[in-house]
């Protein structure tokens, strides 16, 4: 956990997805790590989850920052 120069809490890890769906008929296993960032009281509690811990979650996709194109996951919502 660090601390924006304001003083709001930041999480920042790199999340672990796995899965299987069906494409074109056929199943399909996603196995795959990415980029995840939260803020304020929701970073608090994802900072006191213990290491590979499974959570369901809803957010956005935005650039990492002004000057990359490199996506990053946005936690808004989990449980």
């Amino acid at each position: 956990m660090r601390f924006t120069p304001a003083g709001i809490e930041v999480f920042e890890a790199v999340l672990h997805h796995r899965s299987e769906v069906v494409e074109a008929g056929k199943v399909r296993k996603l196995e795959f790590d990415f980029n995840a960032v939260s803020y304020g009281a929701l970073a608090r509690r994802l900072n006191g989850m213990e290491i590979g811990a499974e959570i369901q979650f809803k957010g956005f996709l935005a650039p990492k920052s002004m000057r990359t194109r490199r996506l990053t996951v946005h936690i808004t919502e989990f449980k």
